[in-house]
């Protein structure tokens, strides 16, 4: 993989904001923990991600307009569009419990299972994410056929009461948009990209159901169906490709049928909507008793994370 260059903060101050602490990066931007004061005269952190140089504005700026756009409970809220320092930047909630990933890599540090109603839980939260997404329109109502491209365990993030949401909406794109062979593979972790999206083909709102299902397969069967240890890209693209999903033996038969399903290389069997993969799971959830509260979720992040959420 190409390295991307660093941003340079010229200085702890960032217009009305103060940068406390690099969160990650990305390639198209970074992101950073940062302090403001709200109306109200209270403090309030905020997730400051900050335009990477050899970025076109227009890009940077598509995704600050979709976000505007877009409000649901389960997405990331934008808070703020502006510029510092001739760095356009976004203004985002933030959200203490951290991504998904990082839960999933404590768990293993900690070698504990990820738990089966935890991970059924984010899927749905997810889910109803995409529902709205997949579904979402202009202000004037015209559908935007949008597809997010880049779902992934780094993009689903934890809020103070338990919240699941999705962000990251950098390389999002219509679905009646076609693409090039290339910008398929740059658009998402490698790992999690469909076997369209490796081709560089036109995708739809089933591009992100597998990389769902994907992700899903990890929280339930512990490791992930296409990345072997030692595997080069090409290796990784190869076996998604061809999609060869062994689920084992300790996985229940329904929910293999529904891992089976979701990671189907050919659209015609793969869930075809969030609906339709949400109706499954729920469904299974719901035989088993195993719908969370909130609370049980902060309890969980405290447990795992080690924060007081």
């Amino acid at each position: 993989m190409e390295e991307t260059s660093q941003i340079e903060v010229p200085s702890r101050r960032f217009g009305k904001y103060t940068v406390r602490s690099k969160l990650g990066a990305g390639g198209m931007a970074e992101v950073f923990l940062a302090e403001t004061v709200d109306p109200q005269g209270e403090q309030l952190q905020v997730a400051l991600k900050l335009m990477r140089k050899g970025i076109t504005e227009e890009q940077f700026a598509d995704e600050a307009d979709l976000m505007g756009m877009l409000s649901h409970p389960n997405l990331v809220n934008r808070l703020e569009i502006g510029t510092a320092f001739s760095r356009p930047f976004i203004a985002m909630e933030f959200l203490i419990g951290g991504d998904l990933r990082e839960v999933m890599n404590a768990h293993r540090e900690q070698m504990k299972d990820f738990p089966a109603a935890m991970g059924i839980h984010v899927a749905l939260e997810v889910l109803k994410a995409l529902a709205y997404f997949h579904q979402a329109t202009s202000r004037s109502g015209a559908p935007l056929h949008l597809v997010h491209s880049d779902v992934n365990p780094s993009n689903v993030f934890f809020g103070g009461h338990g919240e699941v949401k999705v962000g990251d909406f950098g390389v999002a794109s219509s679905s009646r948009a076609s693409i090039g062979p290339g910008e398929g593979v740059a658009a998402g972790k490698l790992s999690y990209l469909s076997p369209e999206q490796t081709k560089g083909e036109k995708l739809g709102p089933q591009s992100d159901l597998w990389a769902l299902g994907v992700t899903l397969y990890e929280m339930v069967v512990g490791y992930h169906p296409f990345l072997k240890e030692g595997a080069s890209e090409q290796d990784v693209m190869q076996a998604i490709r061809a999609a060869k999903v062994a689920v084992p033996d300790y996985v229940d038969k329904p929910m293999a049928q529904i891992l089976l399903k979701a990671l189907s290389p050919d659209l015609r069997t793969r869930y075809k909507t969030a609906g339709e993969f949400g109706g499954a799971l729920f469904q299974y959830a719901l035989d088993r008793n195993l719908h969370l509260h909130p609370s049980q979720i902060q309890e969980w992040l405290e447990s795992v994370l080690g924060l007081l959420v």
